[in-house]
């Protein structure tokens, strides 16, 4: 019996891992804990979040939500990070607070 060849074997261990690990991602909090995130997952709240500009937030937000206001600002400077970590923590701010939500100001529009 033959044994497959070591690259064959790794390439087929690497498939499988990615599949496992589909779009997961580690991510740093502000307390020091690491944590992993499906990216749909992320999306999806931020989207949520996003739609809520504006609106009276009655119901608590979903654990996720309140995990991604705690990310850590140092761990990941992308635009995309600046975005998820403000749109989560303007709307557990808005839901603690009793306010509506406020993702952006008018200051800065044209008139």
């Amino acid at each position: 019996m033959s044994r497959p060849n070591p690259l064959s074997r790794r390439l087929l261990a690497v498939e499988n891992n990615r599949d496992d690990r589909r779009l997961m991602h580690t991510h740093r909090l502000t307390d020091g804990r690491t944590v992993r995130l499906s990216t749909l997952d992320v999306l999806d709240a931020v989207h949520d979040g996003l739609t809520l500009d504006g609106q009276h937030v009655t119901e608590p937000p979903p654990p996720l939500v309140r995990t991604l206001a705690q990310l850590d600002p140092e761990h990941d400077t992308s635009m995309m990070a600046r975005l998820t970590r403000a749109v989560a923590a303007q709307w557990c701010a808005a839901h603690d607070q009793g306010r509506p939500v406020t993702l952006y100001d008018d200051q800065g529009a044209d008139a």
